[in-house]
Parts: C-alpha cells; sequence; structure tokens
C-alpha cells in the first residue's frame, strides 16, 4: 500500500458564508487536502460570481456544490435562480459541478446544456434511511445514464447499512463512485470507501460538521495514518 494514498483521497467541504472566509477557509483546506468541495449554496448569491475569482486557481482540484433547501442546502433562491448558477459553474469548468439526479432527470435543458458529462458529478441523497440493495442497485443505474461520476449517499440506521453501501463499488467497479452513508453508523463507511480504487475520494470537513456524521479533515488524515502505519509495519514487511 502507497504511504501516501489514502491521506491524499480526501475531499475537504467547505461551507463559507462570506467571501472573506472563503478565502481563509481554502488557505488552510490545502495544507490538509489535495481535494475541496466549494459548497456555493452557504454564500449569498450576489457574492457567487465574486467568489469564483478567488477559487480560479484550485478549481481544477474542486468540486463546485449548490445544494436547495430541498436537498438539505443553504441556497435561499428559486429554482430557476439556482440552474442558471449551475450553468454558470459548469462554464468556469471545474474538477467536477455537482448535480443532484433529481434535478437534472427532471430538467432537459440542463441535461443538454451540461454537453460534457466527463467533469459532472451526478449525486443522490437519502437523508432518512438506506432503502434496499435493489433500490440503490437501480438508482446508480439510472444515475448512471448520465455520467460515470456518481455519489450515492444515504443515512444509516445501522452499521449493516455502511457495508451494503460499501458493497456496491464491488458491483459497480466500470465508474468513479463515490457510495457512503451519514449517521454515526455511517462513518466507518465514510473511512472504508477510499480503500476502494474506484472511489476518488472521501469528504470531510475543514473544522465544524457540516454533513451528518462527518469528521473532520485531521480525525481523518490522522486515522489514515495510522492505518498506513500499520500496513507498512505488518503487512507489507512480513
Amino acid at each position: 500500500m502507497n504511504r501516501f494514498t489514502l491521506t491524499e483521497r480526501i475531499c475537504v467541504s467547505i461551507g463559507a458564508k462570506t467571501i472573506k472566509e472563503l478565502s481563509s477557509s481554502i488557505n488552510k483546506a490545502l495544507e490538509l487536502s489535495d481535494f475541496l468541495e466549494i459548497r456555493f449554496d452557504f454564500l449569498d448569491q450576489l457574492e457567487i460570481p465574486s467568489s469564483l475569482k478567488i477559487i480560479e486557481s484550485i478549481k481544477s482540484k474542486s468540486v463546485f456544490t449548490l445544494r436547495s433547501r430541498e436537498q438539505q442546502g443553504k441556497f435561499n433562491g428559486n429554482e430557476l435562480e439556482r440552474l442558471k448558477i449551475l450553468k454558470m459553474l459548469y462554464d468556469t469548468n471545474p474538477m467536477l459541478l455537482d448535480v443532484e439526479y433529481d434535478t437534472i432527470s427532471a430538467d432537459h435543458s440542463l441535461n443538454d446544456y451540461l454537453k460534457d458529462k466527463s467533469n459532472v458529478l451526478i449525486s443522490w441523497h437519502n437523508f432518512f434511511n438506506t432503502p434496499s440493495n435493489e433500490y440503490l442497485e437501480k438508482k446508480i443505474y439510472d444515475m448512471k445514464r448520465f455520467s460515470n461520476n456518481l455519489k450515492l449517499v444515504t443515512m444509516a440506521t445501522t452499521i449493516k447499512d455502511s457495508f451494503r453501501l460499501l458493497n456496491l463499488y464491488d458491483k459497480f467497479k466500470d465508474c468513479n463512485l463515490i457510495a457512503f452513508a451519514m449517521g454515526d453508523y455511517g462513518i466507518i463507511s465514510r473511512i472504508l470507501s477510499t480503500f476502494h480504487r474506484n472511489s476518488p475520494f472521501t469528504y470531510a470537513s475543514l473544522e465544524q460538521s457540516i454533513a451528518p456524521g462527518q469528521l473532520s479533515v485531521i480525525e481523518m488524515r490522522r486515522i489514515y495514518e495510522r492505518i498506513n502505519k500499520y500496513f507498512l509495519d505488518n503487512v507489507i514487511t512480513n
């Protein structure tokens, strides 16, 4: 196991409420992680165009996200305004633009606008429970119609839910999949998801969690460093 493999696959979620806070958070995150998720829904929508100037230099390693309140986000505008901003964010060419499956499947004009899906991340969340394996597998097949970059996240009500999500990596090896569970029972899936080669990264907070069960990047790095050390000391050397 490469000693740096796991720690280099952490994406830090940044939910800054002002441009000044955004700039400061980006600088802190870059010291700890290679990837960033910029939660534009935390900003006032009038500040989003100005914020793009700050993000220009790091967009190639960033996931741009604009969650509606219906999707547990903070965006206060209407859906037409959100779609307009999503298109603007896409035009800046980030590493990935997070677009909810429910959004792109319901809006054909958005699907047509996002012509190159290579940098589009189709996401789907269930904030209440983890559906059956059959439901989850069908959902992934439906999501794959729009992109090969997928994010599927549910709420774990038992530890078994976490491992059911992790099993999806073996089922769908032909896509770039991010699958884990939220909540206390989901923490283990956040950690173990990056052990799968088709998982590009897992998410962590910069400091305060912005999702149920989300660990901070420092906590995540400490866990991965201990795992790496264990493999170096007990597996590779034996």
